[in-house]
């Protein structure tokens, strides 16, 4: 640096003109000292002091933050370009430092293993974060359709050599396995085990930025190939030749891009309400089978009613008629499902069988619960099943909500 400073003034520096600092993070490419100092409210003697310390550094009247400034913000925030060379070097420190501990055995050097294992797991995450971010920001970003390709092609070399390393990983991990056991550190086997489900992971996650980027080549390529033959079409056209030298036109008229564009409309409006009755449903059938709409065409006209079908809905109502039920259950001092087990139905009902009651002892129980007392205790019901056979049906005791009154009263 050109100034001798400690690491409290830098920060003090970085704090206090965080807006220029912010300003040219994010525009890197061309900025001037003009448009900085006046953009900024910075001052001449700040904009002296910064590059004498040199956080900034000027070029041709081009300003820019110092390397090392934007490579902090940029490890910091994961983001950047993908260097997949830490990982190598930390696996090479790695394997150095085994050495050493299986030559002395002593503790430095399982502190340093475990130091680089922690550092091949987290850089290694780092990468593909970095990875797969600079893969969508290119293709979404890049405006030149060469260079884009280009990078994207850089990338997938990268994801490669990401994916060699992993496998280097696990090959150091599977030749020290004898001596990590040895070892009995259980912080250490905790490392291992977390480094390897890292890697399976991360292994996926390449294999799912090797899709992308597969899929946004074919992409660029397709519209590079369509740029080119609409430059061809328009060179031709400049030129004058292409009404009269070519059948550019029959084929432009012999296109039908529109899906439904044969497809006439009815010119007669119907009204909902008439589709709703019978007769609307007979031309909606007719015209589903014109056009071929099968789903339409699954609704069938429903059949007569039975003759005694006033008789059956009486019958249906008396049985289902629970508030009558509710109200008799409240008058006497029986449990609901004792009530319901002797209750005499009307003869229009016929035999009522064990099924039944205890249905409608649910519907009860589950309809009128706030005009019901339950006391959470199981009573027993014995009856015989139709072999002759003693059987047991367990209970909740239900009663009327007066007795509870009554009781408290």
């Amino acid at each position: 640096m050109g100034l001798q400073v400690n690491a409290k003034e830098i920060l003090s520096l970085l704090y206090h003109n965080r807006e220029v600092v912010d300003f040219l993070f994010g525009n890197r490419d061309m900025v001037t000292v003009n448009e900085l100092l006046s953009s900024q409210n910075l001052s001449p003697e700040q904009y002296q002091k910064l590059i004498a310390t040199d956080i900034l550094y000027e070029y041709q009247q081009v300003v820019g933050l110092n390397d090392a400034v934007i490579s902090m913000f940029e490890d910091f925030m994961e983001i950047g370009e993908v260097t997949p060379s830490f990982i190598n070097d930390y696996i090479n420190e790695l394997k150095r430092n085994i050495r050493y501990y299986e030559e002395g055995k002593e503790y430095r050097f399982l502190r340093s293993i475990k130091k680089y294992l922690k550092r091949i797991e987290g850089a290694i995450s780092k990468e593909i974060i970095k990875l797969q971010k600079n893969v969508d920001d290119t293709y979404k970003n890049e405006g030149n359709y060469r260079i884009k390709l280009q990078k994207l092609e850089d990338y997938r070399l990268k994801r490669d050599t990401i994916i060699e390393f992993i496998n280097r990983a696990n090959e150091v991990i599977d030749e020290t396995r004898k001596l990590f056991d040895i070892t009995n550190d259980l912080e250490l086997h905790g490392i291992v085990v977390s480094l390897r489900n890292t890697l399976i992971e991360n292994l996926d996650y390449l294999i799912e930025i090797q899709t992308d980027i597969t899929d946004y080549i074919n992409k660029i390529q397709f519209q590079l190939d369509v740029y080119k033959k609409a430059q061809r079409i328009k060179e031709i056209k400049d030129h004058g030749q292409l009404h009269y030298k070519t059948n550019f036109k029959q084929v432009v008229e012999s296109l039908n891009p529109i899906g439904f564009n044969s497809i006439r409309s009815p010119r007669t409006k119907i009204s909902v309400d008439f589709l709703y009755t019978d007769d609307g449903h007979i031309l909606c059938g007719k015209i589903a089978e014109k056009y071929k709409i099968t789903r339409l065409m699954a609704r069938r006209l429903a059949d007569k009613l039975p003759s005694n079908f006033k008789d059956s809905r009486v019958e249906a109502f008396v049985k289902l008629d629970t508030q009558t039920l509710l109200e008799k259950f409240i008058k006497q001092q029986k449990n609901l499902f004792e009530f319901l087990m002797e209750y005499k139905f009307p003869k229009a009902l016929g035999s009522v069988t064990l099924e039944e009651r205890i249905t409608l002892f649910v519907e009860i129980a589950m309809e009128f619960d706030k005009q019901l007392d339950f006391k959470y205790t199981l009573n027993r019901y014995e009856y015989e099943d139709s072999n002759k056979q003693l059987r047991r049906i367990r209970y909740t005791l239900i009663l009327p909500r007066k007795i509870k009154e009554k009781k408290a009263a």
